[in-house]
């Protein structure tokens, strides 16, 4: 038996090793949408961000901004880049960036708070400070 007919998806395809958060290639979108995995931790994130981002739909706030922290090689890049694809809601393959998480996310509120919120135009500006 081959190892590689016990996968799903192709292993032998390129992975990206650093994460380009501005990188428009359809396949890439694609496969960093249905291959991205919401540990618990990543759901508390997700959960924190879009609780605060819906506030800020339903009335005035100047508190607009996000900070991303952690160690290198956390994920940092990574999950900035899926919460761009979010708050865009860019279409691939002929479905939303949120609804590739429909499966993802077993919690109603949070997966509402993040159709809604890609469900409204949003202007993402990503950018990385260096110290």
């Amino acid at each position: 038996m081959d190892i590689r007919s016990m996968f799903k998806d192709d292993i032998t395809r390129e992975i990206q090793g650093v994460i380009k958060v501005d990188q428009q290639e359809q396949e890439i979108i694609y496969n960093d949408l249905k291959e991205y995995v919401v540990t618990g931790e990543l759901y508390k994130n997700l959960d924190t961000f879009f609780s605060a981002y819906i506030k800020s739909i339903n009335r005035r706030t100047d508190k607009i901004g996000c900070w991303i922290s952690g160690f290198f090689g956390s994920g940092k890049s990574h999950f900035l880049k899926i919460l761009s694809y979010l708050l865009k809601n860019v279409e691939v393959k002929g479905k939303k960036a949120v609804s590739y998480f429909d499966e993802k996310i077993d919690n109603p509120a949070l997966l509402g708070n993040m159709k809604l919120a890609g469900d409204i135009s949003s202007d993402v500006i990503l950018f990385n400070i260096d110290l």
